[in-house]
């Protein structure tokens, strides 16, 4: 559970995230889910119960947790006057990684994630779409178990939204990783997860896969199915 103030933000929230899968996490603006991802990256801390990343209790060893995240936001974070070499590199540094070692993974996963002619480009005049690419590269050079994708393609056009997305399918990416993709974007979801966890009010009111959230409800497809239960739980919770 947290609370912000008086208000209680989350309200006994529990789900998991699986290994290899890519678990979505859907709601409309305030239900939860940008706080349910600063809990789980250990940037807020819950009032009580126990968050686990890759088994580590992230109020025990947060530190510990860290290691085993990558974090992308809605907003990238750059900073402008540096060159995304140079702002991967010391992300790497950060995580103990030798410079040799950590070169050879910047150059490879820039030229997969398709940004590798603009690595010694500063961050300042980088499109939307390469600068989130290299969020995502900031994420992935340390290799982690989990990955947590907040809002990712919020901002970008379309076409950009659409190659972010198919990078995302990727194994070379995302493959053998805990994805947790929080979005308010139905048809992101329904193509990417395995998993669905629908926050309404703080509260979980949907956890399946997609097709069992079609056949449950009742429903002719996803979206349909989706707006049903987040229906029924928003008038229940009044």
């Amino acid at each position: 559970m947290k609370t912000l103030g008086d208000r209680k933000v989350l309200d006994h929230v529990t789900f998991e995230a699986p290994p290899a899968t890519v678990t979505g996490l859907l709601g409309p603006n305030g239900a939860g889910k940008t706080t349910t991802m600063r809990v789980v990256a250990t940037l807020l801390r819950p009032d009580e119960g126990h968050v686990r990343v890759a088994g580590v209790d992230i109020q025990d060893k947060p530190i510990e947790a860290r290691r085993m995240l990558g974090l992308v936001t809605e907003e990238p974070g750059l900073l402008d006057r540096l060159t995304a070499r140079e702002q991967l590199s010391y992300t790497a540094r950060a995580y103990g990684m030798a410079s040799g070692v950590a070169a050879k993974r910047i150059e490879w996963l820039a030229e997969l994630l398709g940004f590798g002619d603009a690595l010694d480009e500063r961050a300042g005049i980088l499109s939307k779409g390469n600068r989130q690419k290299v969020s995502l590269c900031r994420a992935l050079v340390h290799d982690p178990p989990v990955l947590l994708l907040d809002e990712p393609t919020s901002g970008l056009d379309v076409v950009a939204a659409a190659g972010l997305e198919d990078l995302l399918r990727q194994d070379g990416i995302t493959g053998g990783k805990t994805v947790l993709l929080s979005t308010h974007r139905l048809d992101e979801v329904e193509r990417l997860a395995n998993r669905v966890i629908g926050i309404a009010e703080g509260r979980v009111v949907v956890d399946a896969t997609p097709d069992e959230l079609v056949t449950t409800s009742d429903s002719d497809n996803f979206r349909d199915a989706f707006v049903k239960v987040l229906g029924a739980a928003s008038l229940g919770g009044r």
